[in-house]
């Protein structure tokens, strides 16, 4: 059934109580005149045939919306005071057999709902009201379930079983993956225990993975609103623990031989070796290969005897070895992404990251330098200030005009500090080197 005709059926509802309730027809006549105007108003305005300041909108729902509900709440009261008081002066069976049936049907709307009212208490306790919609879950559900961005934890409730659950995956310091793992689920359970929730704590870790997944059961009967909001609690630590560095591993499996470097986030670099050769540089660059592209895109899957740890020394000793690129264009997207990523690291003092990508960005500058792609030099040169940055730095043997025409630019118009500094510098270099 369409929400117009419950919108419907709700009038004639309410048109029918204002007609037994007023005592004169005129009166019945305004009430029913004034939500016409109000409803008729709102329907132009939707249609587009006049316009109205959204607060007058606002105004007029809200009166409207008022005078459907104090009236259903004025008729429904009266009936009921009436009816109780005909019983307890007449007898009256039909009122009782009345009362009988609306408390039946009640009772059993309120038992019905009970899990839905628990789970929207429960919702309500870390979302925005405004984003809280009761519509999206339903009386008779047989699971509820709500991920938290938060705390990166998904919450459930299932029903047959009673049972409130919260699910995580925690990310393991690859230098021993299995005592990380023990020291984390360790405090975890420790917290839970110390603010009085008896949970079933469930791991689920494969050998040498670099995360693994913690399910906590509880039974929701033991769960008042400030235990609900002491668990999310416990799991906003547990995500706080996560190991946010980088991890180096080797796949090889059903999409070949891969060699990749990533964080909880994401895979940052990845070198496909068999069966044929490929890069990948985060975003977006190299791997031509859908099997490969699957790769980065299903991360994190660790498949036993298919993944495994290696050291950042055996990473990048492959890495610098594949020191072509297939064309120009796979250059350029080298270059770009490279130069994104090495401002991010000095951003985030990450001295490891500003190296690994200045070797990028410089052996992508060699290959366009030596296959004289000085087309692409020009463009690096006139699109961002870190490129530009780069560009200016590694080309002027090339085109010197240009790029110091650009660190000009870069020091005139940027307001990027570091950009802006190391563009000084190198603009007072050229000038001592005799370079106009």
């Amino acid at each position: 059934m369409k929400p117009i005709w419950y919108k419907i059926g709700m009038a004639c509802v309410l048109i029918s109580a204002i007609g037994r309730m007023a005592d004169k027809p005129l009166a019945v006549l305004i009430v029913i005149g004034v939500l016409a105007v109000i409803f008729l108003t709102v329907r132009l305005y939707d249609n587009g045939k006049i316009s109205i300041p959204d607060r007058v909108k606002n105004i007029l729902k809200k009166i409207g919306v008022g005078i459907v509900y104090a009236v259903g709440i004025i008729y429904l009261g009266g009936m009921a005071v009436f009816v109780t008081y005909k019983v307890a002066t007449e007898g009256d069976m039909q009122g009782i057999m009345l009362l009988c049936i609306v408390s039946i049907a009640f009772g059993i709307s309120w038992y019905i709902s009970r899990w839905r009212r628990w789970w929207v208490k429960f919702i309500k306790t870390f979302m925005p009201k405004d984003q809280v919609n009761n519509g999206d879950w339903k009386f008779r559900e047989n699971y509820y379930w709500t991920f938290d961005y938060d705390t990166n934890a998904q919450y459930g409730l299932r029903i047959k079983e009673c049972i409130f659950e919260g699910r995580a995956r925690v990310w393991l310091d690859p230098k021993d993956v299995d005592a990380s793992l023990k020291y984390i689920t360790s405090c975890f359970y420790d917290w839970l225990k110390q603010k009085g929730i008896e949970t079933n704590l469930v791991v689920d870790h494969m050998s040498g993975c670099i995360y693994a997944y913690v399910v906590v059961e509880t039974k929701v009967k033991t769960m008042t609103p400030s235990k609900l909001q002491q668990f999310r609690d416990s799991f906003r630590l547990l995500s706080g623990m996560n190991y946010e560095g980088d991890y180096y591993g080797k796949y090889h499996g059903e999409l070949g031989t891969i060699f990749f470097e990533s964080t909880p986030s994401g895979v940052i670099r990845a070198i496909r070796t068999e069966p044929r050769e490929e890069r990948y540089l985060d975003p977006d660059s190299g791997f031509g290969s859908d099997e490969a592209y699957y790769f980065i895109s299903s991360y994190p899957v660790w498949n036993e005897n298919e993944c495994e740890l290696i050291t950042q020394k055996e990473f990048f000793n492959l890495w610098h070895e594949y020191a072509d690129y297939e064309d120009g264009d796979e250059a350029f997207s080298f270059f770009t992404n490279s130069s994104t990523m090495y401002f991010a690291a000095v951003a985030n003092g990450d001295k490891k990251e500003r190296a690994n990508s200045r070797w990028d960005i410089e052996n992508a500058a060699k290959y366009l330098i030596a296959h004289d792609e000085v087309d692409i030099m020009k463009e690096l040169l006139t699109i961002r200030e870190d490129f530009m940055f780069w560009a200016a730095k590694l080309f002027h043997d090339v085109i010197p005009e240009l790029c110091e025409d650009a660190a000009n630019r870069l020091v005139e118009n940027y307001d990027d500090p570091v950009i802006v500094r190391n563009a000084k510098r190198m603009l007072t270099q050229w000038k001592k080197g005799g370079i106009q």
